[in-house]
């Protein structure tokens, strides 16, 4: 459609006018030809201005007439005459101007119909296409199925099976980057990257890609469900989950209804983005088989009352605390804790309030000691704490903040409310013994010589 500014029409008016004066003041009669050009002026109107304002231009016009009127240039049927070409112009070109919108539109339409009917052409050989080949796409499906088995199902750790499936990505697809984002009792836990060709990218921590952010972008923009995105449609959600590859594909992995992963590729092409959605269910049941397993081991080493380790892997790990201190010339230092007359608090409250009682200490003696530290159940009320690279000094100050942590606080087990203490007594390495039973033997010993002076109190070997 024709696209006029409305500064062109107005000056070619004023323009017109004054022009027309000019010939006026030089008679030579023909400031009548000047006037009867500036219809022409109102045909373009529509096409620029508004009618309000075309209306005013017309009011415009009109008064410089009644002016050449009163000088005597024009007479009243001139005044007629020119007004009457300037509505009949204006309308003619209102006109042509809606006739011209009415055939865009239809022209539109027309083109719109047809192009509906070429998508729903398209629609229809593409489906012909998907049905012709569903036969081959089975046998593709089932092949992958049986590969990614193949290279997975003897795999039970999850580092394991990160390197397991990440090499079965690499030799099965074009990528730059994969992510999996693992999930615990429905909370994101914690994701590992793997590059192709530049290992060590992802090992900075400034590199790394943007776990949680890619986790709420999934569940509140998707909605938990697969995507695939190039960066330029979206080059700021790139930047915010630090994506360096020119193409992002994402696939929750659930087992029932429960997210248990996901899966993020950068930079593999289109095409293949319904090759991983026909992966993504069996990884995933991989992926559940190596939680259940490493499950399985946590039951397995872990105490389920007090949620610390059992006995038999305490002395495990002691055993190779020994050796290493050995090979390395380094010291460590063993702590006995025992709970102060937990005899008389089952007698008189109850196993059920005693259970809660050991649950609530272990926490505070968890709570007392370094992630490296190791705390197990000894015995009934005893726990046993192994203290890496800790001398007797050091030791003897963590096993005060536990005394202390025991006794600052009432434990409130269900309706009761007890005052616990614990005696604790300390052993070091290689000054109390070079042996496992030694060691224990010597902060055992240390434990009762702690009871015998009262209880409630830290002693060492």
């Amino acid at each position: 459609m024709l696209k006029i500014k409305p500064v062109a029409i107005y000056t070619a008016n004023v323009f017109l006018l004054i022009l027309s004066w000019v010939f006026y003041k030089y008679p030579h009669g023909d400031e009548y030809l000047v006037l009867f050009v500036v219809p022409l002026i109102f045909m373009l109107a529509p096409y620029s201005i508004e009618p309000k304002s075309s209306l005013i231009l017309f009011g415009i016009n009109i008064l410089f007439f009644i002016f050449y009127l009163v000088l005597g240039a024009l007479n009243p049927v001139d005044i007629f005459v020119l007004a009457f070409l300037l509505v009949f112009v204006y309308s003619m070109g209102f006109l042509v101007k809606k006739l011209d919108e009415i055939f865009k539109y239809c022209q539109d339409k027309e083109l719109s119909e047809k192009q509906g009917n070429y998508n729903m052409i398209l629609d229809n050989l593409e489906d012909i296409d998907r049905r012709g080949h569903s036969t081959e796409k089975e046998l593709m499906r089932i092949s992958r199925l049986y590969e990614v088995t193949k290279h997975l199902a003897s795999v039970l750790k999850f580092d394991d099976m990160m390197d397991a499936l990440f090499s079965f990505l690499v030799d099965n697809f074009k990528l730059d980057v994969a992510h999996l984002l693992t999930f615990s009792k429905g909370t994101f836990s914690h994701g590992v990257s793997k590059c192709v060709g530049e290992e060590d990218y992802y090992a900075k921590s400034e590199n790394v890609l943007e776990y949680e952010e890619l986790v709420d972008y999934l569940r509140d923009k998707k909605d938990n469900r697969p995507f695939y995105m190039e960066r330029k449609d979206d080059e700021k959600l790139f930047e915010l989950l630090k994506v360096r590859s020119e193409t992002l594909q994402v696939f929750p992995l659930f087992v029932g209804d429960k997210l248990s992963a996901i899966l993020a590729v950068e930079g593999a092409t289109r095409s293949s983005y319904a090759r991983f959605r026909l992966l993504v269910p069996q990884i995933a049941i991989e992926l559940r088989k190596v939680e259940l397993y490493e499950q399985v081991q946590q039951l397995s080493i872990i105490d389920g009352l007090t949620e610390t380790y059992l006995r038999r892997y305490m002395m495990s790990r002691l055993e190779e605390e020994v050796d290493r201190a050995r090979r390395l010339g380094m010291t460590f230092s063993v702590g006995m804790v025992d709970v102060d007359f937990f005899k008389k608090c089952n007698d008189k409250y109850g196993h059920l309030v005693g259970d809660t009682v050991l649950k609530k200490i272990s926490e505070r003696i968890k709570k007392s000691v370094r992630e490296v530290d190791m705390v197990a159940r000894y015995g009934g009320e005893e726990f046993c704490v192994v203290l890496p690279e800790t001398n007797k000094n050091s030791a003897l100050v963590v096993a005060e903040r536990i005394r202390k942590s025991v006794e600052a606080k009432e434990i409130s087990a269900f309706d009761e409310k007890i005052k616990m203490t614990v005696s604790v007594g300390i052993a070091t390495y290689p000054d109390d013994g070079t042996d496992v039973n030694t060691l224990l033997e010597n902060s055992d010993s240390a434990l009762y010589k702690a009871k015998r002076k009262g209880r409630n109190r830290v002693c060492s070997s």
